[in-house]
């Protein structure tokens, strides 16, 4: 699963960002409206430069008594940033985060300009769909091998049968209906798998 898929699972849809020198306290407010636990600073040309956080906020401003309407986005940020693009895995992703103990990741695009700003919440959900997703297409293949083997079953007996009284285009008729099941199963399976594959 591809990061970009994010986008319809987002808790905030829209992107909150801000420059250089907004002042901390319009920052602050906004991350209490708004319930995130931080923002992403960027340029005049939207090039993500920064981001600010609930513990930026705490150690850099509260421990330091700061005034925080004097005090600017570019003085407290964090600046050392690690950044994805929509194209990368969605597990690899979770995995920097955790490692790197990050709760929010920007995106950018070729030329570092922010596209999105996804918190591990929005990942986390979608991890969650995700297997939600496969786990409903493994029970549909389980139910749809059940279908055929019971339909497998049937056309048996009754070639037995037709053969017992010398049918042999009913034979050939169902030996064609067995060819086909066979291969719509395989096909379905190996679907399903592929398409498991990309989540």
């Amino acid at each position: 699963m591809k990061i970009g898929l994010l986008r319809g699972l987002k808790d905030i849809k829209e992107n909150i960002s801000f420059n250089l020198e907004t002042p901390i306290s319009e920052i602050a407010a906004v991350i209490k409206e708004k319930s995130i636990g931080a923002v992403p600073i960027i340029d005049d040309q939207n090039k993500l430069i920064g981001i600010v956080s609930e513990r930026d906020i705490v150690t850099k401003m509260v421990v330091e008594a700061r005034d925080a309407d004097l005090t600017t986005a570019q003085e407290i940020m964090t600046k050392e940033i690690i950044s994805a693009n929509l194209d990368d895995d969605l597990e690899q992703t979770i995995g920097v985060m955790k490692s790197k103990n990050i709760r929010h990741m920007p995106v950018t695009d070729s030329d570092g300009k922010l596209t999105d700003f996804f918190s591990i919440r929005d990942f986390l959900n979608a991890e969650i769909k995700s297997n939600q997703q496969v786990s409903r297409k493994h029970k549909n293949v389980v139910k749809y091998q059940i279908t055929a083997s019971v339909l497998l079953v049937i056309a048996t007996f009754a070639g037995v049968f037709f053969d017992y009284f010398d049918k042999k285009n009913i034979i050939m008729i169902l030996s064609v209906v067995f060819l086909i099941i066979g291969m719509t199963a395989v096909m379905t399976i190996r679907t399903t798998r592929d398409k498991s594959d990309d989540y």
